[in-house]
């Protein structure tokens, strides 16, 4: 379930771009769920652009600086402990410096660079994995979550 400050978050910016960087592995299940939304977001408004990193968000990177977004929302699975498919705002300092994730190179750095090269305000959102074994399908609390953001993002 989406909480209002996460819907706030999700809505565009009126102040200019808003982009979506989606993060994850379409072959670890429920790491698959930013791949999923971006692929299923068919027509975003025209002031949101979708970036799926896939599990290398490092190569969107100049993508991204030359977007020049005012908001950038980051979107991966994220174990915090919580209720399988929870979505929850994730503080940037509990986001890890190092590669200790199923990525190559920390988001971490990867918003640091975003935000100082751009200005843009950076949010991370983390949905609750049931799993991140090999496999391709998505839990269903998973994807009920992910289908609840991209009903927000279209």
């Amino acid at each position: 379930m989406l909480t209002a400050d996460i819907k706030n978050i999700l809505r565009p910016s009126e102040a200019g771009i808003t982009l979506i960087i989606t993060v994850g592995n379409s072959f670890r299940t429920d790491d698959g769920a930013g791949p999923y939304i971006a692929k299923n977001i068919s027509k975003p408004p025209r002031n949101i652009v979708v970036l799926d990193a896939g599990d290398k968000p490092e190569n969107v990177i100049d993508k991204a600086i030359e977007i020049r977004p005012s908001k950038t929302i980051i979107i991966d699975a994220a174990d915090f402990g919580g209720t399988v498919g929870e979505i929850r705002l994730i503080p940037e300092d509990s986001i890890p410096d190092n590669t200790l994730t199923t990525h190559t190179f920390p988001l971490r750095i990867v918003a640091r660079i975003i935000a100082e090269d751009t200005g843009s305000e950076v949010f991370f959102i983390g949905i609750q994995p049931r799993s991140m074994e090999f496999g391709e399908e998505l839990s269903l609390e998973v994807k009920e979550s992910a289908d609840e953001i991209i009903n927000i993002l279209a």
